[in-house]
């Protein structure tokens, strides 16, 4: 019996040094350090487990890098841009200097006026443009998606893939290990023959696992023409064909212009960081594009190797520049606390805030955390719907009709700062009537949550709200 407890004794000594060590040495944001000691403390030995595999935080050293030669043609480039002629459009958007410096000062890459945007809010007509780009393909085929699933769409992309690489076109697929998980193995054997390339990011292994820290990003690259980024992954259900989750409501957007040199160094870096080394950031890479529209477009990216959360920072600086107001998709809202804030003052200065998320869950403790948060946000005046019509999982905002952003980044700390996300930010009157319009479209799909409705929840929700904000920082 003494041996027993002289040994649980040592264990639960060697517990407590090791959540010591855990606060004093990680440099977390404080509600995640307290959200896991919770954990620690509740779960005690679990904890443990589910830190292991949940929790593990990368350095905040670069994970993708540029070479010397490429960093100096990149700043070439972007002096070359600040020299060209005003246009339309640059006048258009005169008072959103602030947030372009801003991204400008965050990713190096610089803003484009050149670019046409299509959007996409409808998986069918999404992939149909998308593979139509991909069979006219002349040169390569670059994508890159979080999720790849088995199924018809899966199959038919692959397929599609295979003719192409076996035309001569260079064809290659970066996927997330975790998220393209159901597709390893023999799945791309008949692509690798026939001389495509895929390659998964961030490689899990039975010894190395860890579910944080993925790259979530969705983006294609088609003979450095044409580029697509949005919510969409490769699966059946973003067609709307699985029964729980019903019509899948996302925003996806087909650009062309210079801004598609942005995504394609994207690409680049986070191919070569999967392993691969025939890619390089060179002139090819900034010929300037054959079509071209009147759009502002800029590329940002972020991800737990930095120790600024970018988008978060862009999302943060539109709202506070807002004047009139804002409009919100996303199917996470979980934001942290200067997030929450930033929403706080603009409804204060009388900012017409809109947000809407979906009425469905697929992640449990996520959806009533994302409710409790709307709630405290109703008596500033926030206007928040629930989409009925299926699973709303697009991720925008724009605010005046001036500036938006698109692309794989939610409203939570996932996306903030343990994923790695791109986004592409918009500018000009054109884009803004496109999100607004899309957005009020959505509107006869769903029902507000009014301050009366929020009181009236039930016992059960009011129990599950609290319980979901407090872990909320880790999920």
């Amino acid at each position: 019996m003494g041996v027993i407890l002289t040994v649980s004794g040592i264990l639960i000594l060697l517990y407590g040094l090791w959540i010591a060590a855990f606060v004093f040495l990680q440099r977390r944001d404080p509600a995640s350090t307290t959200a896991w000691l919770l954990i620690f403390v509740a779960l005690p030995g679990i904890g443990f487990i589910v830190y292991y595999f949940f929790g593990r935080d990368l350095s905040k050293k670069k994970v993708f890098h540029f070479e010397d030669s490429e960093k100096k043609l990149i700043i070439k480039i972007a002096n070359q841009k600040r020299t060209e002629k005003k246009c339309k459009i640059r006048c258009e958007i005169e008072d959103q200097r602030e947030i372009i410096r801003l991204i400008g000062q965050l990713d190096k890459l610089p803003i484009s006026y050149d670019n046409e945007v299509d959007f996409y809010m409808n998986g069918h007509d999404k992939f149909k443009a998308f593979m139509e780009d991909i069979e006219n393909a002349k040169e390569e085929v670059n994508v890159m998606y979080f999720i790849y699933k088995r199924g018809i769409l899966g199959e038919s992309f692959r397929d599609l893939l295979i003719k192409k690489a076996k035309e001569g076109v260079k064809v290659r697929l970066l996927l997330d290990d975790l998220g393209a998980r159901k597709v390893k193995g023999n799945y791309f054997k008949e692509l690798i023959a026939t001389g495509g390339k895929v390659s998964f990011s961030f490689p899990v292994t039975s010894i190395y696992i860890r579910v944080n820290n993925r790259n979530h990003r969705k983006i294609a690259i088609i003979d450095r023409k044409y580029a697509y980024i949005g919510g969409y992954n490769i699966g059946d259900e973003y067609l709307g064909m699985k029964k729980k989750m019903g019509y899948w409501r996302d925003t996806h957007v087909r650009i062309q212009g210079t801004s598609v040199q942005a995504l394609l160094v994207r690409f680049i870096l986070d191919w070569r960081h999967a392993g691969n080394n025939d890619m390089a950031i060179d002139y090819d890479v900034f010929r300037d594009p054959e079509n071209q529209g009147e759009i502002g477009a800029q590329v940002l990216s972020s991800g737990p190797d930095s120790k600024l959360a970018q988008i978060k920072l862009a999302y943060m600086e539109i709202i506070s520049h807002a004047k009139e107001y804002i409009y919100i998709q996303s199917p996470y809202f979980v934001p942290d606390a200067p997030f929450l804030e930033a929403m706080k003052i603009a409804l204060l200065k009388g900012v017409d805030i809109h947000i809407m998320i979906p009425n469905k869950q697929d992640h449990i403790f996520v959806y009533w955390a994302t409710y409790s948060f709307i709630g405290d946000l109703l008596p500033l005046g926030l206007k928040a719907y629930t989409y009925n019509n299926g699973f709303l999982h697009s991720k925008t905002i724009m605010a005046d009709g001036k500036v938006g952003s698109v692309g794989s980044a939610n409203f939570d700390e996932r996306s903030f700062n343990l994923s790695f996300e791109t986004n592409v930010f918009l500018y000009g009157n054109k884009v803004g009537k496109a999100f607004k319009d899309i957005f009020e479209e959505d509107l006869k799909h769903c029902t507000q949550i009014t301050m009366e409705m929020y009181n009236n929840r039930s016992i059960m929700v009011r129990i599950k709200e609290p319980i979901s904000r407090l872990i909320s920082p880790v999920l």
